[in-house]
């Protein structure tokens, strides 16, 4: 979609460039081939297992989704994500234990005033709640809601802006409270989420936000933006929690302070996994070795399954493996890899992996 996001106006030689997705570990650069207030899901007894067992648990990251078309006041519930990601998924092979994606719509059925009115290069989302239902019930269960599309429905009988969504997701939660949400609230002491994540080899502990690079102080209100980022600082200080940073942009020097906020928090140790997403293309993802152990950094997944986004070849699923130390119970990097993902708007495609150890 080359849209107010879309702002990568890629020549013909970026576009070489971006062929091969780069890996930069240890230094070297490789060219491959193409809620409540902090809401605790489960107790925090139950943070960890055992200490002296090491519970091993994947991650995965997906980029840029949704299932909406532009400008569509009432939304409807068509089942329309879950058979598009049946089909990518046909081999059963990406989805792990606990996954993220960036949906980038509003959440809501209903719009009486969007942002813009339609246009050849204006976009409006909203999304039926029960296609992102539909997701949670596929298996995603860390969900990143802030972005420049988020503040779409600017007038509803449902809530305005970020609101309209923050009521649905909060019924949603309520159906699936394993399910973790970041990037909208009523309350701004509510981010970043906080939860234990119960899985079949035990308990994960996980610290996630999800913030937009743009907007001021009226726009983000009910949305978590970078500009309020220092306040979240100290809740990523626990190191014995996965932390995730999901960032989004809306242009070019917005997305280089992305990139410089999620170098930073690695640098300071305040994350494990930091995120980036708007330039709807994959970017570089790079193994960080730091001296607190090995961090994924992916400045840019790139788009997924999204009706509405313009067909785009170079695209990224993020896999990683992880082990809790059984001694300082915090997580370590065991494997991390890459599907290479082919994705025309609602239709996405396997087209091979990458390993990044």
């Amino acid at each position: 979609m080359m849209s107010r996001e879309t702002f990568v106006r890629l020549s013909k030689k970026a576009i070489i460039a971006l062929g091969g997705i780069a890996l930069a570990t240890a230094g070297s650069a490789y060219t491959l081939s193409q809620k409540k207030p902090n809401d605790e899901i489960n107790s925090n007894a139950a943070i960890h297992s055992q200490p002296n067992s090491a519970i091993e648990f994947s991650f995965t990251a997906f980029g840029d989704a949704g299932w909406a078309n532009t400008h569509t006041r009432n939304a409807k519930h068509t089942g329309g994500f879950k058979r598009a990601f049946l089909r990518f998924n046909n081999k059963q092979e990406s989805l792990g234990d606990i996954n993220y994606i960036n949906w980038e719509t509003s959440v809501g059925t209903q719009c009486d005033q969007f942002w813009s009115k339609q246009s050849a290069s204006t976009y409006a989302f909203l999304t039926h709640p029960k296609e992102l239902e539909d997701a949670m019930d596929l298996g995603f269960n860390m969900i990143g809601l802030a972005n420049n599309h988020t503040f779409d429905c600017i007038r509803s009988k449902e809530g305005n802006g970020p609101i309209q969504s923050y009521r649905f997701v909060k019924e949603l939660k309520n159906k699936k409270p394993e399910t973790v949400f970041s990037g909208v609230f009523a309350q701004s002491n509510q981010e970043p989420a906080k939860a234990n994540l119960s899985l079949p080899q035990g308990t994960v502990p996980v610290t996630f936000l999800s913030a937009y690079v743009g907007g001021n102080q009226s726009h983000c209100a009910n949305m978590s933006c970078a500009i309020n980022l220092a306040k979240s600082k100290s809740t990523f200080t626990d190191k014995k929690r996965l932390r995730v940073l999901a960032l989004h942009s809306w242009d070019k020097n917005s997305h280089q302070q992305l990139k410089s906020i999620l170098r930073n928090w690695i640098n300071l140790n305040l994350v494990d996994i930091a995120i980036g997403s708007g330039p709807h293309i994959a970017e570089s993802v790079e193994i960080v070795n730091t001296k607190h152990g090995k961090k994924i950094l992916a400045t840019s997944l790139g788009n997924f399954i999204h009706p509405s986004l313009s067909a785009q070849p170079y695209n990224i699923v993020l896999q990683t493996n992880w082990k809790i130390d059984p001694q300082s119970q915090e997580p370590r990097l065991i494997t991390a890899k890459a599907i290479k993902a082919s994705c025309d708007g609602d239709s996405c495609t396997n087209v091979g992996t990458i390993n990044l150890n």
